[in-house]
């Protein structure tokens, strides 16, 4: 086994002394990093329920509106309700149906393109 003198000694014990400082400085920030995201991930959830509930009030505004219409007009309740959708849809910033399919039928178009295409492609 080596032998190490006291000034070797010293030196060892000098480093590891710095590196539990380190270490301990280390983990502390990592402790305080842990909080300070805990503290942000609640607000941003408080904040994001806050919004939950004003788009949720908004919508229950919509809804009594669409209701109180269809009373006076006497329409059927279904119309209502594909109002309510369609108001739901807005406030969430959703597609419409008519906005889709239109999707679908430039979607199903480019794909018959691409088919003709590749046919010519591969027969030629």
């Amino acid at each position: 086994m080596p032998q190490f003198n006291k000034e070797r000694l010293d030196q060892i014990n000098t480093r590891l002394e710095q590196a539990r400082e380190d270490l301990r400085a280390t983990s502390d920030k990592a402790v305080k990093a842990v909080r300070g995201a805990v503290t942000r991930v609640e607000q941003r959830g408080t904040d994001l329920f806050q919004e939950l509930v004003k788009t949720g009030e908004a919508l229950q505004k919509t809804r009594s509106k669409n209701q109180s219409k269809t009373a006076k007009a006497g329409k059927k309740p279904e119309l209502s309700l594909d109002a309510l959708r369609q108001g739901t849809a807005s406030l969430l910033g959703l597609p419409t149906r008519d906005e889709v399919e239109a999707l679908n039928k430039k979607l199903n178009s480019l794909t018959r393109k691409v088919r003709k295409i590749e046919k010519a492609a591969t027969g030629a």
